[in-house]
């Protein structure tokens, strides 16, 4: 993976007994840190950088800990570098500066004062979403908005679009649309692709928009 240099030395001192922790707290754990590095830093008190929305590793663990008293899981640097490798959706970016280690997540975020670093980048001819049919209404009308994200997240093909739409599904059916990325680009809207490959947009008008499903 991208930051294997960074995280083996740690993930190297992980333990049998906090590699079973994982297994069975891991994925509690995840979610908890990603609401706080996309969302809502001041859960867990946090320093978040406004470029880049790192944090620092170190001040993550301390704050989760203080904050989440239940010792059936805790963090530590080991514990957090098998997250970030373990992670499947490779959301979470390390990098070290001197001897001080920051993390953050990569996409996703819905916190408005701060400034990702994403590439520009020309897309495929096709990219895809995955949604609701109970949300179809006024994307049809107004197309694709961020809602309480920063950016609209798009997918390479049809099968992880479909895997994205299936946790809307409380919504209604899944949704499948089809953008007509190489057009837009052409029209002279901007595309960015993240450090773990999702391609995001600012917004998606309706003329590039096709249902598929």
């Amino acid at each position: 993976m991208k930051y294997e240099g960074i995280i083996k030395p740690y993930i190297e001192q992980l333990t049998a007994e906090e590699a079973a922790m994982l297994q069975r707290y891991g994925r509690t754990m995840g979610t908890k840190i990603c609401y706080a590095l996309r969302h809502n830093p001041r859960k867990l008190q946090l320093d978040m950088q406004k470029k880049g929305a790192w944090v620092d590793a170190i001040q993550l663990i301390s704050r989760f800990n203080a904050r989440y008293t239940d010792k059936s899981f805790y963090l530590n640097l080991p514990v957090l570098m098998e997250l970030v490798r373990t992670d499947g959706k490779q959301r979470y970016g390390v990098k070290k500066q001197g001897n001080q280690l920051f993390i953050r997540c990569n996409q996703g975020h819905s916190i408005p004062w701060i400034e990702m670093e994403y590439q520009v980048m020309q897309p495929p001819e096709y990219l895809y979403h995955g949604t609701s049919w109970g949300f179809m209404s006024s994307i049809q009308a107004e197309g694709l908005k961020p809602m309480e994200r920063q950016m609209v997240h798009l997918s390479w093909d049809v099968e992880t679009a479909r895997q994205v739409g299936g946790r809307k599904k409380r919504y209604g059916d899944i949704a499948i649309l089809r953008i007509a990325a190489q057009k837009r680009w052409q029209d002279g809207g901007m595309f960015y692709l993240s450090e773990n490959n999702i391609w995001l947009a600012d917004k998606i008008e309706v003329k590039y928009l096709q249902v598929m499903e």
